[in-house]
């Protein structure tokens, strides 16, 4: 994947290249030891998705991280859509009751659309990851896999 080979240019290291469509590689993002994901299609191998995870933290530093993380890419993609899957108040309370904080919970996500793909942000269990998917890529993957399943059906597999 030519994208891997621009992130091992910038001093990514690749830690699992044996999986099929799929390499694995460490490095620094945002200043902070992430483990990155990046999925190829079937047939040409073109990065259409990639998968940021961030380092774990504790429970309460991963509201803040996320909340920092949330401001950054509001100001380079502008504003998201969120949604948070559970509260410890009641969401009708959190308005009326000045500095109450929204404690995260994994599953809470924010998604940025752009005009090359959508960027979503979510909470899992420690940790955040953060999932870039090309618009275009993705479309060329669906086609090959479609492709594919033909293929195998019209084979008699």
């Amino acid at each position: 994947m030519i994208f891997v080979n621009e992130l091992t240019k910038l001093g990514f290291i690749v830690s699992d290249p044996t999986k099929k469509n799929e390499i694995i590689l460490n490095g620094k993002f945002l200043n902070k030891d992430c483990k990155i994901n990046a999925f190829g299609t079937v047939e040409n191998n073109l990065a259409y998705k990639v998968i940021v995870d961030m380092p774990e933290e504790s429970p309460d530093s991963l509201g803040t991280s996320f909340g920092k993380l949330q401001k950054l890419f509001t100001i380079i993609y502008g504003p998201g859509t969120s949604r948070y899957q559970q509260f410890k108040v009641r969401e009708s309370l959190l308005f009326n009751v000045p500095r109450l904080k929204r404690n995260v919970r994994k599953g809470d996500f924010t998604k940025y659309a752009t005009d090359s793909g959508d960027i979503f942000l979510e909470v899992q269990e420690g940790y955040i990851s953060i999932t870039y998917l090309d618009r275009l890529n993705n479309d060329i993957n669906n086609k090959e896999l479609e492709e594919g399943d033909k293929k195998e059906i019209s084979e008699g597999k």
